[in-house]
């Protein structure tokens, strides 16, 4: 049996600094005997150790009789059914003196009292209920409050609940956060008011010219339209009528040049004119009058036309100064959609994190035992083994249940990588007694046997393991702190065992069955 907060096994040898005889070493984990037990050959063992050994069911001999040099098998093979308690080196070892090999602790006594200094030691480590580390209880509120890196936390800037661990990246996304404006410089605008800000407020924002200019930076934007408007459109209406009165006075001019010169013709001649020769000159002087007609006709519909499309584009520049206003009302009230879809946003992730809350809550009182027996199921084995490998989180505990409806409170806790003796090497798992409001009126020490079963989800070939409480260790006598240090099979599954398509692991689930069972 183990215990959280001490190594697997026996006990450190600091504890004595006054000198020891090596009889009260393990023989299997070389520490000082914890629960002393003698084999058959007369060697000594922790309980703890000594069940580890004779768990796996082999055949294992005696190492310190196969160190001496004993050949005899029968002699020095470990059984359990010739194992007795050592009481006479307990009481001897009960009288020595021992001091805390927790760093910090100046606690000195008898032996006897070490068990029960170790319980209640304000530096013995215990898992935090957050991230699993182990601390001291000392330190334990400090750690909490401001170390843990799962403690919660409120955002400064818009009060939503989180994770330390996950405050940076929460920090990235935060709508309320402050940020900085890359075209202007400004500092300190809110995440969710950037884009407004660039819309209505930043002066080196660019904006569309109406009259089709290249993109004009808004502090400039108002002298642009004061300096030049209706640009474009003006300078062609300009345009249009330059050519309209050049083209009327080059037709006049000409026209009366044609005619200059036919009355300098005239005048000039010495020949004497038939009535037909004046009948084509009066022809002539008439078609160039018509002409000069129909270009005037032409001249005045062109001068029409111009001022018609004068008014038109004055017309369509107003229609696109109200086009802009919509677009500008329109924008605004999108961004007040946008925003209020942002906060219903947060105020979504809020609540999830309160059904998940929840749903834990619900799961927990789903799988609650008030008969002794408790059928664990592990979802997510290979994540949980992963994290337990890389040491993120090495152990994972149960939910409590209870030996009745005002019984006994218990958990179970299980390393998926193994803990002491079999780190790295198997799958331990531990039982704890927790404390109840019924606590006083139960009877103490806590005396059951313990059975773990972990089911073969394929053969139906399960493995068992079990061992009986000790009344003499404080894992069983009434609890003073919220969890009992923990006992239980450091040896429980082999890691072995869980390789390829075996039927422990099915689905990526495990169910572990705990029965507490009286004696």
């Amino acid at each position: 049996m183990s215990e959280v907060g001490l190594p697997v096994g026996g006990y450190p040898t600091e504890i004595f600094k006054n000198g020891f005889d090596v009889k009260i070493l393990c023989n299997s984990c070389n520490r000082v005997l914890r629960d002393p037990v003698q084999s058959y050959c007369g060697h000594r063992f922790c309980r703890n150790c000594i069940s580890a050994i004779t768990s796996s069911g082999n055949q294992v001999r005696c190492k310190s009789c196969i160190e001496e040099g004993v050949d005899n098998e029968d002699y020095s093979i470990i059984k359990e059914d010739q194992l007795f308690p050592d009481n006479a080196l307990r009481r001897e070892m009960f009288s020595m003196e021992a001091n805390c090999s927790n760093p910090g602790c100046t606690w000195m006594g008898k032996f006897r009292d070490f068990e029960k200094h170790v319980k209640e030691c304000k530096y013995q480590p215990i898992p935090c209920p957050n991230c699993g580390d182990s601390v001291e209880v000392s330190k334990m509120k400090s750690h909490v409050e401001n170390e843990c890196p799962k403690r919660p936390v409120t955002c400064k800037h818009c009060s939503l609940s989180t994770r330390q661990d996950q405050l940076e990246q929460h920090k990235k996304e935060c709508p309320k956060r402050p940020i900085k404006c890359e075209s202007c410089g400004k500092k300190k605008i809110p995440r969710d008011k950037i884009q407004e800000h660039k819309d209505s407020d930043c002066p080196n924002q660019k904006l569309p010219c109406l009259a089709g200019c290249e993109g004009v930076e808004r502090r400039q934007f108002i002298t642009h339209i004061e300096e030049k408007p209706g640009f474009h459109i003006q300078q062609i209406m300009e345009v249009l009528s330059r050519l309209s009165d050049d083209f009327k006075s080059e037709q006049i001019m000409r026209t009366n040049n044609n005619m200059q010169q036919n009355n300098n013709n005239n005048n000039s001649t010495t020949t004497v004119f038939t009535s037909n020769d004046l009948a084509q000159s009066a022809s002539s002087t008439e078609t160039d009058a018509t002409k000069i007609q129909t270009l005037e006709i032409k001249v005045g519909t062109f001068e029409g036309i111009v001022t018609t499309l004068h008014r038109e584009a004055e017309r369509i520049l107003g229609v696109l100064d109200d086009r802009q206003v919509e677009m500008d009302d329109l924008k605004k009230e999108n961004e007040e959609k946008s925003q209020k879809i942002r906060e219903l946003e947060r105020k979504l992730a809020n609540n999830e994190v309160q059904v998940m809350q929840l749903n834990q809550r619900v799961l927990s009182s789903d799988v609650c035992s008030y008969n002794g027996e408790l059928v664990w199921r592990i979802d997510k084995w290979s994540e949980q083994r992963a994290k337990a490998v890389a040491g993120s989180v090495t152990s994972v505990f149960s939910p409590p249940f209870y030996t009745s409806k005002y019984g006994y409170k218990m958990c179970v806790r299980i390393y998926p990588n193994g803990d002491g003796m079999g780190k790295n090497t198997h799958v331990s798992i531990f039982f704890a007694i927790l404390r109840s409001d019924y606590d006083p009126v139960l009877s103490w020490p806590f005396s059951k046997r313990v059975r773990f079963t972990v089911f073969d989800q394929t053969s139906g070939i399960h493995i068992t393991d079990s061992f009986r409480t000790d009344p003499n260790s404080s894992s069983f006598q009434r609890p003073t702190t919220d969890m009992n240090i923990a006992s239980g099979c450091p040896l429980f599954l082999p890691l072995t065992r869980l390789n390829g398509n075996n039927g422990f692991v099915k689905d990526d689930v495990m169910f572990i069955k705990t029965k507490v069972e009286d004696i």
